[in-house]
């Protein structure tokens, strides 16, 4: 009897952990890029159809992260060989207003938590073997999965002509 308690007890108490959203799944349209005035991140600008800074209350984490290869796993904990990760603000403007990531890029290193920030030719380096990459905007919060908005495809074509553009 008290194996099938401590049964019951761990599936109810770990279940209660990462319940399920219940939000939307926003929908990002990317707009433009451009370069951060330090030359190392950029400023990349979206449309949403939900208010994705209003979803959740107090976050652990919310921000973009893109994938610069093939490997589209956003899940929390897991390192990407390269990626941009970054903040996301809303941009109140005669258009009625987009969201903006400043996003920096970084490769991961032989031990976890080693980065080496990527930027200028090593960055467009890798930027020309794509035809774009993938981004998602995620938020962690407490007692909730992590959530993830639909991948948004951003042309690699833009940043590398954002790096050239003195």
């Amino acid at each position: 009897m008290k194996r099938l308690f401590l049964i019951v007890f761990t599936l109810v108490f770990t279940a209660s952990c990462s319940t399920d959203h219940g939000r939307p799944i926003a929908t990002l349209v990317y707009d433009r890029v451009e370069m951060t005035p330090s030359g190392i991140g950029f400023l990349i600008s979206f449309t949403s159809d939900t208010d994705i800074l209003s979803l959740f209350g107090p976050a652990i984490g919310e921000g973009m992260v893109c994938a610069l290869e093939d490997d589209h796993d956003f899940s929390v904990g897991h390192y990407l060989k390269r990626s941009g990760r970054g903040s996301v603000r809303f941009v109140d403007d005669t258009t009625g207003g987009h969201y903006q990531s400043k996003l920096i890029f970084r490769e991961a290193g032989q031990s976890p938590g080693e980065e080496t920030l990527l930027s200028g030719k090593a960055l467009r380096d890798v930027l020309i073997k794509r035809a774009s990459m993938t981004c998602a905007f995620r938020v962690n919060t407490t007692g909730n999965r992590t959530y993830l908005s639909n991948p948004m495809l951003v042309p690699t074509a833009d940043l590398v002509q954002a790096i050239d553009t003195p």
